[in-house]
């Protein structure tokens, strides 16, 4: 349901659309492509960089960084959001890409919002968050090794959300879902 009333208060333009079955996400400034595969009909992809941020008036800089992709779906009868950050390399000690998932949340909490008003509703059901953070490759200091493209290197906690880490060009939809 949230999908749906997502899909219609946002211009097309932000939206990725799925074909066949997968998704390509891409970072422009890394010149970055990662094709999500194996995603069930109903999920939306928003791209965070074209629906932009809503804070123009806020002075700190940290408060504005925000994840390249946001993906909804409905998982066993509850919506799930999933921030998704680009990096074109895995780096041990930088905490931006974790800073920018975790400073999304509030766009999605906008989001519902604009729908729970726009579409006259009470409320809406809780939203379970999940948040990815997907690397082209690894730096070689990384002390995570990947065994083939697109599986998981680490699930660690930033801060109060847990960060699951991948590597690859290609990733399984379900590996971004599951908590």
């Amino acid at each position: 349901m949230l999908t749906e009333h997502i899909k219609g208060i946002l211009e097309d333009r932000v939206l990725v659309r799925p074909t066949d079955g997968k998704v390509i996400l891409r970072e422009r400034q890394a010149s970055m492509e990662v094709e999500v595969i194996g995603i069930p009909s109903g999920v939306i992809a928003i791209d965070m960089d074209r629906i932009g941020h809503l804070q123009k008036g806020v002075k700190n800089r940290d408060c504005k960084q925000i994840c390249d992709y946001l993906l909804v779906c409905e998982v066993d009868g509850r919506d799930v959001a999933i921030f998704v950050e680009l990096k074109s390399t895995l780096s041990l000690d930088e905490k931006k890409p974790m800073e920018q998932l975790r400073r999304s949340l509030p766009l999605l909490d906008y989001l519902r919002s604009v729908c729970r008003i726009h579409h006259g509703l009470e409320s809406y059901r809780s939203v379970d968050a999940r948040y990815s953070l997907i690397g082209a490759k690894n730096s070689p200091r990384f002390d995570k090794q990947f065994v083939r493209p697109g599986n998981v290197l680490a699930t660690e906690t930033h801060e109060d959300i847990r960060i699951r880490t991948l590597v690859g060009s290609r990733v399984r939809f379900d590996l971004l879902r599951s908590p």
